[in-house]
């Protein structure tokens, strides 16, 4: 657990100002050995915990606060002005400390007030400077460390996708050897294999693009509640409308169909009402008009789910203050969604 937390800590961000902090405690150390005229220790342990106090407020009040905080949004005066207070204040009580140690330890009382005070003012723009670097060698630092993992994502993806690339060809091989099985006077059961076997080619080789053409989705959508539609019971009413302008008008492929399987999901099946889904599809000029209705019991609850989580999320990615989602339960148990794109 120790060593574990060890290898976080050198790990983040914070290793730049770590190695500085240490590096400045090896220049007091210095500085005492040069300029102590004694090695004791105990008397320069004053100077050395002011010094360092001084330092580390200098530079974390910039790092931390003032860069992030005014300079990176753009509030630059503000910035400045909160700056040279820093720097006033850092001055100030550098100033005074050191002169008055110099006063007890070396007696000297005649050397004037500015050569601390301009001393001080060095070691302060030195230290903005510092804690500068150190801000842009933190978010070099993220940025690679972004770089990085964007890299093991898109490699663990190509992965992922290689391995799927073995499975779909013994899958539509396998369904072609089952399509040579069926009774050829079974035509139904034919039709619905080859609806599958369409669905499945659609999802792994044409869906896998930013943009797809609305009349290749809007047939996939029938194919979809075509098959749901055989494994349906009877007393579920299934209606789908399409009405498609233009075929070749362009959208993300596959916004729909999340809607669709929770309506197939979700539908009742209640003997004593009547049961339907009702799904339209329509498209003019450059708006599309997505409905799903359907009836569903009283316990289910519709709003929640990956898929639904998944099309909302890839709906603010993709077409943000360019849809209207409108999701709702009526009175009589019937589940109502609403969807409007501009394209």
């Amino acid at each position: 657990m120790i060593a574990r937390l060890k290898y976080s800590f050198f790990q983040t961000k914070y290793i730049f100002y770590f190695l500085y902090v240490l590096s400045y405690i090896g220049f007091l150390a210095l500085d005492k050995r040069w300029n102590s005229r004694n090695n004791d220790w105990e008397s320069y342990l004053p100077t050395f915990i002011t010094h360092l106090s001084l330092m580390l407020f200098l530079v974390c009040t910039n790092a931390f606060i003032l860069i992030p905080r005014l300079y990176n949004k753009k509030r630059i005066v503000l910035y400045i002005a909160s700056l040279l207070l820093v720097i006033t204040i850092y001055t100030f009580l550098k100033s005074i400390y050191d002169r008055h140690n110099a006063i007890v330890l070396f007696n000297a009382k005649n050397d004037p007030w500015d050569i601390y005070f301009w001393n001080s003012f060095v070691y302060a723009i030195w230290f903005v400077v510092v804690s500068s670097m150190l801000y842009i060698s933190q978010n070099w630092y993220d940025h690679q460390q972004q770089v990085k993992n964007i890299r093991i994502s898109q490699l663990q993806s190509e992965l992922k996708y290689l391995r799927a690339q073995i499975n779909p060809h013994f899958l539509f091989n396998g369904l072609n050897t089952v399509y040579g099985f069926i009774d050829i006077r079974n035509q139904r059961a034919r039709e619905v294999l080859l609806q599958f076997s369409d669905l499945l080619r659609y999802n792994l080789y044409e869906a896998d693009v930013d943009l797809v053409y609305l009349g290749k989705e809007a047939d996939y959508l029938e194919n979809y509640v075509a098959l749901q539609k055989a494994r349906s019971s009877p007393n579920l009413q299934v209606t789908l409308r399409l009405e498609i302008e233009d075929r070749h008008s362009k959208i993300a492929p596959l916004l729909f169909i999340p809607f669709v399987e929770n309506a197939f999901k979700f539908s009742s099946h209640e003997e004593n009402r009547e049961n339907e889904i009702v799904i339209s599809l329509a498209q003019k000029g450059n708006k599309i008009t997505f409905e799903c209705r359907n009836s569903y019991e009283k316990e289910d609850r519709l709003e929640g789910g990956i898929g639904l989580n998944n099309v909302k999320r890839r709906l603010e990615l993709l077409y943000k203050d360019r849809y209207d989602l409108d999701i709702k339960g009526d009175e009589d148990n019937t589940w109502h969604i609403k969807l409007t794109l501009a394209i």
